[in-house]
């Protein structure tokens, strides 16, 4: 069965790509950071579609994480087909206002992590002989920056600059890599932005919450679910064509 790797897998966005893609046949190792109770019900939910789980601790700053789950793709599930760097962390607040701590946290999780991530995944596919999928998790702040989010915007700005670089370089090789840029999710992460938006601004969570769906065309949030899907079609063999491409999926709320 084909292996896929997902780091930040122990909710939010990093679960729904993790069941996506075992509902599509994978195998997954799901990466995880803060809580194995967390991970581990990502696992069930893997498990009941009849795929397996593998949990790998760690944080992806560090190199010794991602080989960890190379590791664990290899030796317990029998080999690596997809990678997909999901972990990501935020922060809002005006730009002059970023410290320069929280902007180096967001660079080195959001940046240096899907890099050592990328450098992991292909070094074991060029290991195996046989190419690859890598998928980026940016945003659509990714191509287009928001308001109090703009250290955030530039950390996925990045992501999709090494995505297209690391697409025409690995396309000989049979590696593809590609970027989703998800909208606005309800995520424990986006939760925590509302509620500084809301401390910075004045405004309720709700009138916060009211203006960013106002702002999608199509009337809801995104979702898991919705992630999941599309990084699951970048990872089969209909999306072999697609490569250094940054697709948005945020319900037309930025157009890209």
């Amino acid at each position: 069965m084909p292996t896929a790797v997902v780091t930040g897998a122990s909710r939010g966005l990093g679960r729904g790509i993790a069941v996506a893609l075992a509902e599509a046949g994978f195998d997954v190792v799901i990466g995880w950071c803060r809580s194995e109770v967390d991970a581990k019900d990502t696992a069930t939910v893997v498990e009941a579609t009849g795929r397996a789980a593998v949990l790998v601790g760690g944080d992806v700053t560090d190199p010794t994480t991602h080989r960890g789950l190379a590791a664990a793709a290899v030796a317990e599930l029998g080999g690596l087909d997809v990678w997909v760097n999901n972990a990501g962390v935020s922060m809002l607040a005006p730009v002059v206002d970023t410290s320069t701590d929280d902007l180096r946290r967001m660079l080195e999780t959001n940046v240096v992590g899907v890099h050592l991530g990328m450098k992991e995944a292909v070094g074991r596919f060029r290991s195996a002989g046989r190419g690859g999928r890598i998928v980026n998790v940016a945003s659509e702040l990714g191509v287009q920056a928001f308001p109090f989010l703009g250290a955030y915007a530039a950390s996925k700005f990045a992501v999709v600059g090494l995505t297209q670089a690391a697409a025409i370089e690995l396309a000989s090789e049979g590696i593809t890599v590609n970027a989703v840029g998800p909208g606005t999710a309800e995520t424990d992460m986006v939760m925590a932005e509302r509620a500084s938006e809301s401390a910075l601004t004045g405004r309720s969570h709700e009138e916060v919450r009211a203006a960013y769906l106002g702002g999608v065309p199509t009337g809801r949030f995104c979702t898991p679910a919705d992630v999941g899907a599309l990084v699951a079609y970048l990872a089969s063999p209909a999306a072999s064509y697609v490569t250094g491409q940054t697709i948005c999926i945020n319900g037309g709320s930025v157009l890209h």
